[in-house]
């Protein structure tokens, strides 16, 4: 999870670890017998009490207020009935309830009603404030346009998605409520007034000094005026009790609109169960999980059963919810909540972003959506664990431990549909408080849902507005300025794939450098995650490389990163240089004006990098690009196809996905980032590409060791007329043949990758070019 972990209260383990279901149920029902009996001996105790009461006139007699017949001291009163009647009577009331939700689902299933039994809706709880007001007065309703004044509320279920949209809307640059606001490194925790904040100085988004995490901080927030005060400007609420939250945060004068992420209830449930597991930063952290059948742990009660319908109606883990509360859940839902299923999450965030007045027009929100959903396939907090399929034992237990919460998500899953049409109809139409709308730059972030006809956003995610000080260009540092001052900036190696990046780190790790790459996030290192250290991965067998612990080559690996303050601040491990593919994302990510990336990137000849890749990722069985169906291909047949890249370069360097074409336009962009930002190596010129990035990263070429390495590395050839023939450079090479040059095979790759062809013609001029900047 990021710094604001998601607290998750564990059942006293004291009582529950040793005993079994069956015991547990023989307990239970035996204290609910205990509470009938006296229940009962209570109830005739005040009925004989009141028989014994005289009249106090023959008219009350026949007329008393309850419409009954009052019984004289003469008339015996009838005898009660017995305990086991009682009991039964009860446990009738049960099924029956029961019986309600089946016919209930089925018939919503089937799109029926049921005429034969009554409708719950008209027997329904409603959800209801301290002053018994509806607790649905509190919020927005889900067909009222947004407003600008509105602050709105995001109901975390836990693993359900809810630690991406912090991540996401921390991208956006909204003011959040998470934990992080009452962290005591930042001196606001005590203070009884309201201080909005920028918890990290390079990073622009906000928090306060609130946790509406849970009930405690919540009821705390509202006593400060979180909401009502109107001193917080777009603010986005964080909350695991929504039922709590709306009652205290909001009134009938400072509504709120309430967004909430639902996964289906059985995955979600098993999804925590394996992330409990291993989470030893977590409250409810077991490892002794580990070794237990997840059948085993279906049957073990659990504060997670119907926490949804729990949360919502306000009971606490061991009050049983019922049909009522099932029904209850679903009119607010229906009427107050912007739905989203992880199932569907870019779907579910574009419609979030609509209701919050999140213009995705604008090109920080539109590229913060790109990087979240683009073409990478992976989501933030994820764990991964074998998955359980429906009609399994285990699948069936959960679920009919779960059934108000199934009942919940089936009904969620409809409004979801339903809501589509309702959410898009909230641009057509002006946002209120009488705000006009204009094009907002990344600061100004109190944003129209559309932008005015006559304003065309940027077409490039790094055109940004010139007032606008985050724009993306300005995190990369000018290719002519003097290089070396890393108090302003740190190195950042663009690893092209199949370009020789491999042996590039390789080289600068035998010089004893410390990289931040993909090495120092990998959980087999037992390593401290709650802070930034270096680490030496490989020491037990003597190689002494080094490493942060970070992940900078992944979406979630970066977000982490940023969380703990990679680049952000003085006082932490020294980094020589970043290397990752991820060339936008981490830029944006974890550079700033403060801090620039000082770019530099080793270029291979576009089609001898596809050749490259193709016969790489036909074998390569580890890497999680592999393609089986590659393997029994030929270089000409996979090149005719359209399963390779296409100008992949031009792609990352505009911040376009994949599957989004790009043009000559994109490629003069292309040629301009490079022309004023990189330092450009050649992979067929390794050795004064090496020379180059020696003198860029401060290395003393006449230290004997830094010689060794570099003679390890590059040609043998030391009068230096020969080719580049490498001894180790190439630790990640594979050996294949080479598409000759007009064959069919570099004819094809030519014609899907021309502009990237382009691009690199550009490059080995730059190369030539730039070789005044280090002679």
């Amino acid at each position: 999870m990021s710094d604001d972990k998601s607290t998750i209260t564990s059942l006293p383990r004291s009582n529950t670890t040793n005993m079994t279901s069956l015991e547990q149920w023989a307990k239970h029902k035996k204290v609910l017998g205990i509470a009938a009996i006296l229940a009962l001996c209570l109830i005739n105790f005040l009925e004989l009490q009141s028989s014994l009461e005289p009249s106090a006139t023959s008219s009350s007699d026949n007329n008393n207020e309850g419409g009954g017949e009052r019984r004289s001291l003469l008339t015996p009163p009838p005898q009660p009935q017995s305990i086991d009647a009682n009991l039964d009577a009860l446990a009738n009331t049960v099924n029956e309830l029961e019986e309600m939700v089946t016919a209930d689902l089925s018939d919503r299933d089937s799109g029926m009603s049921s005429p034969s039994r009554p409708q719950l809706v008209d027997n329904a709880a409603v959800i209801v404030d301290e002053h018994n007001h509806p607790l649905s007065d509190h919020l927005i309703s889900i067909n009222d346009n947004p407003r600008r004044s509105n602050a709105s509320l995001f109901w975390h279920i836990p693993k359900s998605g809810g630690t991406t949209a912090k991540s996401l809307y921390r991208c956006m640059g909204k003011t959040l409520t998470i934990r992080l606001g009452i962290d005591p490194r930042f001196n606001h925790h005590e203070s009884d007034e309201l201080v909005v904040f920028q918890p990290w100085e390079n990073e622009d988004w906000k928090t306060v000094n609130v946790d509406t995490t849970l009930a405690g901080g919540i009821v705390r927030a509202g006593e400060m005026g979180l909401v009502t005060s109107g001193k917080v400007d777009d603010l986005m609420i964080f909350t695991m009790d929504p039922n709590t939250a709306v009652k205290h945060l909001f009134d009938e004068q400072h509504k709120g609109r309430m967004l909430a992420l639902f996964r289906n209830p059985v995955e979600r449930v098993v999804s925590k169960f394996y992330y409990l597991q291993h989470a030893s930063w977590e409250p409810g952290y077991n490892p002794s999980w580990v070794d237990l059948p997840l059948l085993e742990y279906a049957k073990l009660p659990s504060e997670d059963d119907n926490f949804m319908v729990r949360k919502l109606v306000g009971k606490k883990y061991w009050e049983n919810v019922d049909v009522k509360d099932l029904q209850a859940a679903k009119e607010l839902v229906t009427n107050s909540v912007v739905v989203g299923i992880m199932s569907e999450a870019e779907e579910s965030f574009k419609r979030f972003n609509v209701a919050l007045g999140m213009d995705e027009k604008v090109e920080r929100n539109r590229a913060c959506m790109r990087d979240f959903f683009g073409d990478v396939d992976e989501s933030k907090n994820s764990n991964e664990h074998q998955k359980v399929k429906p009609d399994t034992p285990e699948w069936n237990l959960l679920a009919e431990k779960n059934k108000f919460d199934m009942a919940l998500y089936a009904h969620v899953e409809r409004l979801f549909e339903e809501q589509h049409e309702i959410i898009y109809s909230y641009g057509k139409t002006p946002l209120a408080d009488n705000a006009p709308r204009a094009e907002a730059t990344a600061v100004q972030r109190d944003v129209a849902v559309s932008a005015p006809a006559n304003v065309q956003p940027a077409k490039f995610w790094w055109v940004a507005d010139r007032q606008d000080p985050e724009s993306f260009k300005s995190h990369l540092a000018d290719v002519g300025a003097p290089f070396g001052n890393r108090s302003t900036e740190t190195p950042f190696f663009w690893h092209v794939p199949k370009a020789g990046g491999t042996a590039i780190q390789n080289l600068y790790w035998c010089m004893g450098m410390t990289l931040a790459n993909e090495v120092g996030g990998n959980r087999r290192f037992d390593v401290v995650r709650h802070m930034l250290v270096e680490f030496q991965p490989w020491k037990d067998r003597g190689n002494m490389a080094k490493v942060i612990n970070v992940d900078v080559t992944t979406h979630n690996g970066i977000i982490n990163a940023k969380n703990l303050g990679f680049l952000a601040h003085d006082n932490q491990p020294k980094t020589d240089f970043l290397s990752t593919s991820q060339f936008h994302y981490a830029t944006m990510m974890l550079y700033s004006v403060n801090h620039k990336a000082r770019m530099f990137a080793l270029f291979r000849h576009p089609v001898q990098r596809a050749v490259s890749k193709f016969h790489y990722l036909s074998k390569a069985t580890w890497e999680p690009t592999y393609d089986e169906h590659w393997a029994s291909m030929t270089l000409e047949e996979w090149a005719a196809s359209d399963w390779g890249e296409s100008n992949w370069m031009v792609h990352q360097l505009v911040g376009k996905d994949s599957k989004t074409p790009v043009d000559m336009e994109d490629l003069e962009a292309a040629k301009e980032i490079l022309r004023t930002k990189f330092v450009v190596g050649l992979m067929d010129k390794f050795d004064e590409s090496v020379s180059r990035f020696n003198r860029l990263l401060g290395v003393d070429e006449s230290d004997p060791k830094n010689q060794q390495c570099i003679e390890d590395f590059t040609s043998t050839d030391k009068a230096g007329a020969g080719t580049d023939a490498k001894k180790k450079n190439l630790s990640n090479r594979n050996i294949h043949e080479e598409a000759e040059e007009g064959s069919p095979a570099w004819i094809s790759l030519t014609s899907v990758n021309f502009l990237d062809v382009m691009l690199y013609q550009f490059i080995e001029h730059q190369f030539e070019e730039q070789r005044v900047l280090f002679d």
